[in-house]
């Protein structure tokens, strides 16, 4: 089996299914009111994203947690992590969902249970 990757638009931070190759071009990014940068269409890999970025989290209120990528990555997205007792809610997304956050997202349910 080949191990592919899936491929992020660095203009949008949309995350493609894997493949051996990019997309040859961006859904998102093809709908006019989205901004394309100077430089094109570029593509990146989560692989490639975790080597030079990383994720930060901010308390905005108990049970609810902002995480954002740094230094900020596409169109700067940020996501929110709304906490209960039942459950995570993951509010919006983020193009770098790493293990680390994965980890962090999943230990806010246990946290509110003990």
């Amino acid at each position: 089996m080949i191990d592919m990757d899936a491929f992020i638009c660095t203009a949008c931070g949309t995350q493609y299914v894997p493949s051996s190759v990019p997309p040859r071009h961006c859904a998102i990014c093809e709908d006019e009111r989205q901004y394309v940068p100077a430089r094109g269409q570029t593509w990146t890999t989560l692989a490639s994203l975790v080597a030079g970025h990383f994720n930060s989290y901010r308390q905005y209120e108990p049970g609810v947690i902002g995480i954002g990528t740094q230094p900020s990555f596409a169109i700067g997205r940020r996501a929110l992590v709304v906490s209960t007792p039942d459950g995570n809610i993951l509010w919006d997304c983020i193009a770098m969902l790493d293990p680390a956050t994965i980890t962090l997202i999943n230990s806010l349910r246990q946290t509110l249970l003990s």
